[in-house]
């Protein structure tokens, strides 16, 4: 009797490991992780305010040797967007890395960590908190890179990307007020500003139908969410809307081994 029960769970479990395997070819995912601030302990004490936006550097180092030692394929935009048409298909274990803002710390901490494992990234700026140069980093979370650190880095870090969170609506509750042609403007003036570029991620994850219109019409490929509800913190699929792209939310860093889980769930 105990010879059968055994058979039977052995029986159910590789239906169900079969079952989603299956799901996982005919409905591949990437994980698209999002972080924001990065800094050591003491720097992330010393401005509690960034502590739920903020992983610290020994932490988000141990997501990349995690990512390394298990083989993943970090993403480049153009990588992502190819697989998500359709016209590339990727291992399982694909991944794209995003940061929100355009942090100092990105810079002076996840950049040479970045290059160190060899995994490419891509950073979304805000374009009115950029200034033309900066002084010397000075443990100030609250400090974002100038135009002079971004293009040194285009150099120094080819594995990272930039684009747009926007020029100046990264203000909770702004696009509530702001009207379609107020939109497009802010998207001409971070081209002008900054850089040309397709890719944008909504302030504060926050869009409205104004926003997407405004984002196709100016010839914008992809649009990336962040929340705000759970569901929306989720793999990324081939199904979901251009300008809908979820995101799962790592900025305040987890443990290696609870990332790599939530990694290879089929959602």
């Amino acid at each position: 009797m105990k010879k059968k029960i055994v058979i039977a769970i052995i029986a159910i479990i590789l239906i169900l490991v079969w079952s989603i395997a299956i799901y996982m070819i005919c409905n591949p995912k990437v994980a698209v992780l999002c972080y924001h601030n990065i800094g050591t302990q003491e720097e992330i004490t010393n401005f509690p305010e960034e502590k739920e936006w903020t992983i610290d550097v020994d932490n988000f180092e141990q997501h990349l040797k995690m990512l390394n030692d298990m083989s993943y394929k970090s993403l480049t935009l153009d990588e992502f967007y190819k697989w998500k048409k359709g016209e590339l298909d990727l291992p399982y274990k694909s991944v794209l890395l995003t940061f929100d803002d355009g942090f100092l710390s990105n810079y002076e901490y996840a950049f040479p960590l970045l290059k160190k494992y060899g995994i490419k990234a891509t950073v979304f700026l805000i374009g009115n908190y950029t200034k033309e140069s900066n002084e010397e980093w000075n443990g100030n979370l609250r400090t974002y890179m100038s135009k002079e650190i971004i293009e040194k880095a285009k150099i120094e870090y080819p594995n990272i990307e930039f684009a747009s969170h926007s020029y100046g609506l990264h203000e909770n509750g702004i696009l509530n007020s702001k009207k379609y042609e107020e939109i497009v403007q802010d998207i001409e003036f971070f081209n002008e500003k900054m850089f040309d570029t397709n890719i944008y991620c909504y302030p504060f994850g926050a869009y409205n139908d104004d926003m997407v219109k405004a984002l196709k019409e100016e010839r914008f490929k992809m649009a990336f969410i962040f929340g705000p509800t759970n569901k929306e913190y989720r793999k990324a699929s081939r199904d979901d809307d251009d300008f809908l792209i979820p995101r799962l939310n790592v900025s305040y860093g987890i443990e290696p081994s609870k990332l790599f889980l939530r990694l290879i769930m089929p959602f």
